[in-house]
């Protein structure tokens, strides 16, 4: 049977859980989602040089996103020759959801555990106050430090509950809108590597 102390234990795990999942997002996304100067820069240039572009990526780990992302779009580029620009532009869509799939791992537990934890909490209150007040039906008597105790006690689950889902919130909401700004960046900068590939191609 479900009891106040059960709630209680599943609502500490969650909340250990959801703040493991934080941290870990959050400093993946500080290490290897941030697109190095020299790489930008080069990116941004009008005077752009698609062989020397290549090179630089070369001595940039894949870990890094935006890099394992243009690496992608070179190699489609140059693996059949006289390759067409909609089948880059393909394979770039492709790698961007598998990067955005990547960015986004653990994230539906954040969401679930926004709703889910002040359910549980509540569901562990309301337990504990049957409890609470059944003291009151099984003696006969009224022992009202047993049912004030009982009674907070309950109420300590619905406010583990709700500080368990604002952490979420926080956490969830932070880095959904960084995880967002990853992924508009990649778009915008992997439609500028194709136009510099279309215009090396003679396409432009």
């Amino acid at each position: 049977m479900f009891s106040f102390g059960i709630a209680v234990v599943v609502l500490f795990f969650l909340g250990v859980l959801a703040l493991s999942i934080i941290i870990e997002r959050l400093m993946n996304l500080l290490k290897n989602a941030s697109i190095p100067k020299d790489v930008h820069d080069a990116l941004e240039s009008y005077d752009f040089d698609l062989d020397g572009f290549s090179k630089l990526l070369e001595s940039k780990p894949d870990s890094n996103v935006y890099i394992k992302f243009f690496k992608t779009i070179l190699k489609a580029s140059n693996k059949v020759k006289d390759t067409p620009i909609w089948w880059i532009e393909s394979i770039a869509q492709d790698e961007a959801m598998h990067l955005s799939s990547k960015l986004s791992r653990g994230m539906w537990l954040l969401d679930t555990s926004i709703t889910a934890a002040p359910l549980i909490g509540l569901l562990g209150t309301v337990v504990g106050m049957i409890k609470a007040f059944g003291i009151i039906g099984s003696s006969g008597l009224v022992a009202p430090k047993e049912v004030t105790g009982g009674v907070a006690e309950a109420l300590f689950s619905t406010a583990m509950g709700l500080l368990v889902a604002i952490v979420a919130l926080f956490g969830y909401n932070y880095l959904s809108k960084a995880i967002a700004f990853t992924l508009d960046e990649l778009e915008r900068l992997g439609t500028k590597l194709v136009a510099h590939i279309k215009m090396a191609k003679g396409e432009a």
